[in-house]
């Protein structure tokens, strides 16, 4: 598929997008897993390729002073991938925002969103996820998906929304892959995946264990690490800030 026209899907499904009655975005995290990892883990991504054409847009900030904001979609540059059939999707809000939110989920070649969901006053900062098991949706193997976030300051002139997104893939891990995930500790998982170039399963088996210690200042310090890695410096520097708390 041409990513650029992809790309361009987001601002067609802007103007067409509905929210259902109800909905509200889901910040509750997979289950937790059996010991965190431990200070020395050394997660390092390793992407799968290096020449993939960037698909990662960058929300940036809006506002000034006190109400400056930033918005980003916690996600490789490139096409972020998943062993998944329901993964986990994140991203990172500076501050709260006197504005609602947004996020949606398109696949490639359909203008119809596969999830929409909208919170009235985006008043939560920080690293923020939503599990794709809670709204039912199952991602098919080797289709490219789209999901993008936005913070709406006008509801009648969509133009100004904050707008950050990312494209997502499922891929059947490996051979090799599955041989070392049976191996691996439920601790180390993360640096397996993330060793593999599987960013979305890296991060949120990472993250059930920062949101089952949050106290836990390594395993955010090593969340930050993985962060930076693929340039996320706000994400990853708030989530630093916090390691040093």
């Amino acid at each position: 598929m041409n990513l650029r026209k992809f790309h361009n899907v987001l601002w067609v499904a802007a103007m067409l997008l509905w929210v259902q009655p109800g909905e509200e975005a889901g910040f509750a995290a997979e289950a937790a897993p059996a010991k965190p990892a431990s200070s020395g883990s050394g997660v390092k991504f390793r992407p799968p390729t290096s020449s993939a054409p960037s698909v990662r847009v960058t929300g940036g900030s809006r506002g000034t002073g006190d109400t400056l904001v930033s918005l980003d979609v916690l996600a490789p540059d490139d096409i972020g991938l998943t062993t998944r059939e329901q993964p986990s999707l994140f991203w990172f809000q500076s501050k709260p925002a006197n504005a609602k939110f947004e996020l949606t989920l398109l696949q490639e070649n359909n203008v119809k969103p596969l999830v929409q969901v909208m919170v009235e006053r985006s008043s939560k900062a920080g690293i923020q996820r939503l599990k794709l098991s809670d709204h039912g949706v199952k991602l098919s193997p080797g289709v490219e998906y789209q999901w993008v976030v936005a913070l709406i300051n006008d509801p009648d002139n969509r133009s100004t929304d904050l707008v950050a997104s990312g494209v997502i893939k499922r891929v059947e891990p490996s051979a090799e892959l599955k041989e070392k995930i049976a191996q691996a500790s439920p601790a180390v998982l993360p640096v397996v995946y993330a060793e593999a170039g599987i960013w979305y399963d890296a991060l949120s088996l990472l993250s059930d264990q920062v949101e089952a210690h949050p106290d836990d200042k390594a395993l955010r310090q090593t969340r930050a690490d993985l962060l930076r890695q693929v340039g996320l410096k706000a994400a990853a520097g708030f989530e630093g800030d916090l390691a040093k708390k």
